[in-house]
């Protein structure tokens, strides 16, 4: 989550030159790329999309409730996200060929080294502004999770699945079974990583006790977390995790 502030924003450039090929093949930005506000203007999306271009790797990215529902015009929000960062990392080429569900574009999928990488479209919100959009946002991310691991599943050994909120269940709890459901079923390692909450914690919220979640630090608190899997390992997803050196 992150830039917030004017800090935030002057961090961001040096935050993102960290990003080397040696160190990372990509890049995920977890949403919230401003802090909420009910007047979204085009100014901000613009911004930090063109920060992020200056990434080194690949940048990937996935809405957040700050980037659009919490705008006075929530459409109009989500219309200047897509316009800046839908298919994103087309800005890049990528040695891996990356999958986008018709349904729901900004929901992606790709396969590197026998892991699948899943980025879903969540929010955190106090109030559901359409029930009927948001049923069709929770169904397409169950069809787009569900799917996706059922094709790869005999080719894959993890499942890493990137998302803004946590799906809990009282808000996607069509989700959070079908999840839970498959993660018991295949076995392999999970790991659901997300950004809202601001501050680095691991736990086991699933029925699924394979599925590892992480919440990662807002960008203000902490640089971008750097993710290792070595699938020889019981526990292969390992994280690299360093505080900014001055305080936003």
């Amino acid at each position: 989550d992150a830039p917030y502030n004017k800090g935030e924003r002057d961090l961001l450039p040096l935050q993102i030159a960290k990003l080397a090929p040696s160190k990372a093949e990509f890049a995920v930005h977890l949403g919230d790329i401003q802090t909420r506000k009910k007047h979204c203007i085009k100014s901000s999306y613009q911004f930090v999309a063109d920060e992020l271009k200056q990434s080194k790797v690949p940048v990937f990215i996935v809405p957040g409730d700050n980037d659009y529902y919490d705008c006075l015009n929530w459409r109009n929000g989500f219309d200047m996200w897509r316009e800046q960062f839908e298919s994103f990392h087309t800005n890049w080429t990528t040695p891996f060929a990356v999958r986008k569900q018709v349904a729901q574009t900004e929901n992606f999928a790709f396969v590197r080294r026998r892991v699948l990488f899943i980025g879903i479209h969540t929010l955190w919100t106090r109030k559901i502004k359409s029930h009927v959009d948001w049923h069709e946002l929770e169904n397409n991310n169950r069809d787009w999770t569900l799917n996706e691991i059922d094709r790869r599943k005999h080719k894959i050994d993890a499942v890493v699945i990137f998302s803004h909120s946590y799906t809990r269940k009282e808000l996607y709890g069509t989700y959070w079974h079908a999840l839970s459901d498959i993660a018991e079923e295949l076995g392999f390692p999970f790991l659901f990583i997300q950004g809202d909450a601001h501050l680095f914690r691991q736990d086991t919220p699933f029925r699924a006790k394979n599925i590892l979640r992480t919440i990662v630090d807002r960008g203000g608190i902490a640089d971008p977390i750097l993710v290792t899997i070595d699938l020889s390992r019981k526990n292969p997803f390992l994280f690299t995790h360093r505080s900014v050196s001055r305080k936003i």
